[in-house]
């Protein structure tokens, strides 16, 4: 299958299931809590009848309707079926902080570009600051935990959103200050993975030659590992899209996905979708050159340059 033709099922998947990233936050966190109310069920061996079973206002229709997100429920009638079910400690308290606005960790609220935030990557924004790991992959570019100012606006202006040079200026300063999370405690342990293509693709060898010293600067720190995919790997090394798995301290074992696709990053949080980004990692991290190797290319790539 074509590129443009997995991308065109993406976005009709993702209309599908009201997962395009046009939504509104309340959207989103809607999708969410269902997802958490049936990942609740699933994982208890609870069907729908036995959950709503003797509840006033509460059948097994409703409640698909509320997993699916296609309805939105109230704090009132939410703690209601909690407490009907016996819902209680991390996973009560994960449920409930999907009611309403909840604790977004909108770090970027308080900065002038807040406005050029749109709710579906305020969400992510908002998923990347909670998460404890990050894997992440891109074919080629270095990945925006990694980007320099200058290299972050060269991506930027090169996509397809047509920012204006305002725009662009927030996106590359978000992008940047995102990084925060790989010297501030709690750190993030990220794991990163491009494609060799980003050392052969560059408008500014200057610009690439400093995105080359700072990966070098980043990947010695002790929660940073990088890992080049070498051209050299061929097909079964290459996946078709940008791929990110976020991992939470609270559910080591799960996770949320986020997929490359035409205007953003299509939202992915059931286990099947978290185990098959584990196999792409996994498959990604068996062609990859390792973090050693990695060095030595890049520093190949610069002495090249330079």
């Amino acid at each position: 299958m074509s590129l443009a033709a997995l991308m065109d099922r993406l976005v009709a998947n993702a209309y599908r299931e009201g997962q395009l990233l046009s939504m509104d936050r309340s959207t989103l966190r809607r999708i969410r809590l269902g997802e958490e109310l049936r990942a609740w069920r699933v994982e208890n061996n609870k069907t729908q009848i036995d959950m709503t079973r003797g509840l006033k206002g509460w059948n097994p229709g409703r409640l698909s309707r509320v997993e699916h997100g296609k309805v939105p429920v109230d704090a009132a009638d939410l703690n209601r079926l909690l407490d009907h079910c016996g819902i209680t400690g991390t996973d009560r308290a994960e449920i409930e902080d999907l009611i309403g606005d909840g604790p977004d960790r909108n770090w970027w609220q308080d900065h002038e570009f807040a406005e050029t935030i749109s709710a579906a990557f305020g969400e992510f924004l908002g998923l990347e600051a909670a998460a404890t790991h990050m894997l992440d992959y891109y074919h080629s570019a270095f990945p925006g935990l990694l980007q320099t100012p200058d290299y972050a606006r060269e991506m930027i202006s090169a996509g397809l959103d047509g920012l204006s040079e305002d725009q662009n200026e927030a996106a590359a300063e978000i992008r940047i200050l995102r990084q925060r999370r790989l010297t501030d405690d709690p750190r993030l342990d990220l794991e990163v993975y491009f494609g060799e293509v980003a050392l052969l693709v560059a408008g500014d060898e200057e610009i690439l030659a400093e995105q080359i010293r700072h990966v070098l600067k980043v990947s010695e720190y002790p929660n940073v590992t990088v890992r080049m995919v070498p051209l050299s790997a061929g097909r079964p090394a290459i996946l078709v899209s940008g791929l990110t798995l976020l991992r939470f301290p609270d559910e080591p074992d799960g996770g949320f996905v986020f997929t490359e696709a035409v205007g953003g990053m299509l939202p992915r949080r059931s286990g099947r979708d978290v185990r098959r980004a584990e196999r792409a990692f996994s498959r990604l991290k068996r062609f990859a050159l390792s973090p050693a190797d990695t060095i030595s290319a890049l520093e190949r790539k610069l002495e090249e340059i330079t």
